[in-house]
């Protein structure tokens, strides 16, 4: 009889893992979308993961398996055939290291490639050290103009997008649940004509005096205070995480640009009758303070995508500050042991939010009058849908999510980490 249960264990884990990797084929990796707190986010699961691994060795429990590597394979018609991979080891030499490495590219052009290593104590338990460096280009990239506008699914423009970034981080721990961090990074950006398709107008020749429309250099000095009293970074249940940042461009450090952004958000998760199932609530928003003219249209408050709205094209909406609700039911479905020990959950999401512009700051940003701006909606956007997120040990999370709107169906993101 044991036998029997260990044969049909083993085929539904070989069945549930086969599909995983069937679904990837058909989804595109939602590569080189630019996270304005993508390393308080990295810092976030180190802390989280090292919390973890104590409470095992207090308890005497089996360590789960902390590395993982995963393919990452999709067909889309934006980019056509393209794949990568996906490893993190989040407890490497014998410092415990973590380190991410992530690289795709496209039949059409795209390529990413980000790299992150992260140690959760240097030379102290209340010092960490943090390094990333990414690439990212894409020919076709899609600007669909500023502000809360109605444009819909059809692009304005394209454009060549490429950036190369790099950030060096240190975190000071405060407690077990808050840490201060101080970050400098390099970001430069180059914007061409790329290649034109479907008789979309390049963004160069189109919008030709916007704000940024031949990139340059935004390198900000950054300053957060975390917050995090969850007890797992695979499968929380239950707590708070917060996050408040203040980033500075100042016009020197070989700036083109020069702007503050100010960003918060807080996330809330809550276990109904047993922790299978769980509620999160996420409220997020940032503001950036410039003079006229001196933020480039690519680092504009975003929305759109698989951070916030999902059932809308990646920068979708562009202003000088946005806000946004998020929200998740969890259920998990299974957990098995097959290489690691797997969890999968499946998920229901509604997400709302909105950005801000004017007709006359759009009308200054483009360089054009006033009277030729489309009249911006006062309203918020909405999205709905599904997905499932799989954890493999304590090592990563992949998820899948299909999202709905009014302008776009079935919108289907591959991505890696919760949303919240």
């Amino acid at each position: 009889m044991r036998d029997f249960v260990d044969r049909k264990s083993n085929a539904l884990a070989s069945l549930i893992v086969a599909s995983f990797a069937l679904t990837c084929a058909w989804v595109p990796p939602a590569a080189g979308e630019q996270d304005p707190i993508a390393t308080e986010r990295s810092l976030m699961d180190v802390i989280q993961s090292t919390r973890v691994q104590a409470r095992e060795q207090a308890a005497g429990e089996p360590e789960k398996r902390r590395w993982a590597i995963l393919p990452e394979i999709g067909l889309s018609p934006e980019k056509g055939a393209n794949g990568g991979i996906k490893f993190t080891d989040r407890d490497i030499t014998p410092l415990h290291l973590t380190l991410d490495v992530a690289g795709s590219g496209a039949e059409k052009g795209q390529y990413h490639l980000d790299t992150v290593m992260v140690s959760p104590s240097l030379g102290t338990d209340w010092l960490m050290l943090l390094a990333e460096g990414e690439f990212y280009t894409d020919p076709t990239k899609e600007f669909f103009g500023l502000g809360n506008n109605d444009v819909g699914r059809n692009q304005l423009s394209t454009n060549r997008h490429e950036r190369i970034y790099g950030t060096l981080a240190l975190g000071l721990r405060l407690s077990q649940r808050f840490a201060l961090v101080a970050s400098g990074a390099y970001n430069e950006v180059s914007i061409r004509r790329g290649h034109l398709e479907d008789s979309s107008p390049s963004t160069v020749d189109r919008f030709p005096n916007l704000v940024g429309v031949r990139g340059g250099h935004s390198n900000p000095l950054s300053i957060s205070l975390l917050f995090n009293d969850r007890e797992d970074m695979a499968r929380p249940t239950r707590g708070w995480s917060i996050i408040a940042k203040a980033a500075w461009v100042p016009r020197g450090l070989g700036n083109d640009f020069e702007y503050t952004r100010y960003l918060l958000e807080g996330s809330y998760l809550y276990p109904l009758l047993t922790r299978r199932q769980v509620i999160g609530l996420h409220i997020g928003g940032q503001y950036i303070d410039a003079k006229a003219r001196r933020v480039p249209f690519y680092e504009l408050a975003s929305l759109g995508g698989s951070h916030d709205l999902r059932g809308f094209f990646q920068d979708r909406f562009l202003g000088t500050s946005n806000v946004m609700i998020n929200g998740e039911y969890r259920l998990k479905l299974f957990d098995f042991h097959f290489i690691w020990d797997v969890q999968i959950d499946g998920v229901g999401f509604g997400d709302a939010g909105r950005v801000f512009m004017d007709e006359e700051d759009i009308a200054r940003e483009l360089g054009e009058p006033v009277d030729t701006i489309a009249p911006t909606r006062d309203k918020f956007r909405y999205d709905y849908g599904g997905g499932t997120r799989i954890a493999l040990g304590e090592a990563l999370v992949a998820r899948i999510d299909v999202a709905h709107s009014d302008e776009e169906k079935a919108l289907v993101y591959l991505v890696f980490g919760h949303t919240f």
